[in-house]
């Protein structure tokens, strides 16, 4: 949980100090369409709020080929 709470704390400070707001990601959405993620830290990432809307609700295409290749 406290992996979690610093995501959020470094979306927010960023938003703070650069006036461009951030929030905290789920790289593989927790609802998405052909794969769901889960509420983890590994599975969360630090964007822009412009950078997540344009993302939506999409596995990133370059997550999903090493995702391929690992196995």
């Amino acid at each position: 949980k406290q992996r979690i709470k610093q995501k959020f704390k470094i979306a927010k400070r960023l938003t703070e100090t650069t006036g461009i707001p951030h929030v905290v990601d789920h790289i593989a959405p927790v609802q998405g369409k052909n794969i769901s993620g889960l509420h983890v830290p590994w599975n969360m990432q630090v964007i822009t709020m412009r950078q997540n809307a344009k993302k939506s609700n999409k596995f990133p295409y370059y997550v999903s080929c090493s995702y391929e290749i690992q196995g």
